[in-house]
């Protein structure tokens, strides 16, 4: 088990990343108007939420609920498909491409709803 100032450290780097990867405004402004100020690409925001999410999800404090809830969050994302096919070629979505994809933002809304209850927890 993490000492507390370590598990802080994971939730406000996790909690952080959550709130990015599901926030409609700063996708939108950045992934479709250009404007990247204090925000990243899908693949640094996804990156960043991956790794802090694999040690969270193990927490005790967390419910049998709020587990399995973030375990089908980042199976959503591990399995998400962030390429397309061009040609006989494939290639990866432009961040406007995935932003814009329906899949993309039911993962988002899901996101929202767990950051919103995540947030509350404290350690």
């Amino acid at each position: 088990m993490l000492d507390k100032q370590t598990q802080n450290y994971y939730r406000n780097i996790f909690l952080k990343n959550l709130k990015k990867i599901s926030s409609t405004k700063k996708q939108e402004d950045a992934w479709i108007r250009g404007n990247y100020e204090g925000f990243n690409t899908f693949v640094e925001i996804f990156e960043g939420f991956i790794s802090p999410c694999e040690d969270v999800v193990k927490w005790p404090i967390l419910s049998n609920r709020q587990r399995q809830d973030l375990q089908k969050y980042y199976d959503l994302l591990i399995n998400y498909n962030d390429s397309k096919m061009e040609g006989t070629r494939v290639v990866m979505k432009s961040d406007r491409e995935i932003c814009e994809d329906p899949a993309w933002k039911e993962i988002r809304s899901f996101g929202r709803s767990l950051y919103e209850e995540f947030r509350l927890i404290s350690l």
